[in-house]
């Protein structure tokens, strides 16, 4: 499967998992997070972590917040441009309205990406959404809720972000989230930071196949 995994720890912090990261090979997808977005300046540390993850081949999405439609979407569009000075291949919007009300105002949101267009609303939204994204995150939680929902496929292009889950139960995890979904993660990092760093089995990967 193909893997996606939000990075969102400063270069400086976690020098290990930057390097393991790129060692992940071309099936797993960095999500880049500088300060809630691309920040207000460019950052060195930054460009020299995206730039080792481009030159091993590792794609990347840069982090946009949407806050459930509440930003402007002149400070969205802003982001977006921040971002063309990192080399990520689009974005990962965070944070996406649900509602069907929301859905045209989304769609002018994620309109100037320049590549690969993921969204995260966290939960399955109207299925208008799943139109306006390659990615859609109709699942971000705890392992204790996951493993409560039904096994089923999900939608073709949808991923589940799994965190909390206990060492022992990361094959189950691992073999459910494969049945449901082509893209996703399965981690034991846990809140209130589930996303600072890799999660261990990652962190001496060679290559994801």
């Amino acid at each position: 499967m193909n893997l996606l995994i939000p990075l969102y720890v400063y270069p400086l912090d976690d020098r290990e998992a930057w390097t393991a990261a790129t060692r992940l090979g071309s099936d797993a997808t960095i999500i880049v997070n500088v300060h809630n977005g691309p920040g207000e300046r460019y950052d060195p540390a930054y460009a020299y972590a995206t730039a080792a993850l481009a030159a091993a081949g590792v794609p990347m999405l840069g982090y946009v917040d949407l806050d459930y439609a509440a930003r402007t979407l002149e400070a969205v569009y802003a982001d977006i441009t921040a971002w063309r000075l990192y080399p990520v291949g689009g974005v990962f919007f965070d944070r996406v309205p649900s509602e069907s009300d929301a859905l045209s105002w989304t769609a002018l949101a994620t309109a100037p990406v320049r590549g690969r267009v993921a969204l995260n609303p966290g939960t399955r939204p109207h299925p208008g959404y799943a139109a306006l994204a390659d990615v859609i995150c109709t699942f971000e939680g705890p392992w204790t809720t996951y493993r409560r929902q039904p096994a089923e496929p999900d939608w073709p292009n949808a991923a589940h972000l799994v965190y909390g889950i206990p060492p022992d139960d990361l094959p189950a995890a691992q073999r459910r989230l494969e049945r449901r979904v082509p893209t996703g993660l399965a981690s034991e990092l846990d809140v209130p930071e589930p996303y600072r760093g890799l999660p261990t089995g990652l962190r001496g990967t060679a290559a994801v196949r």
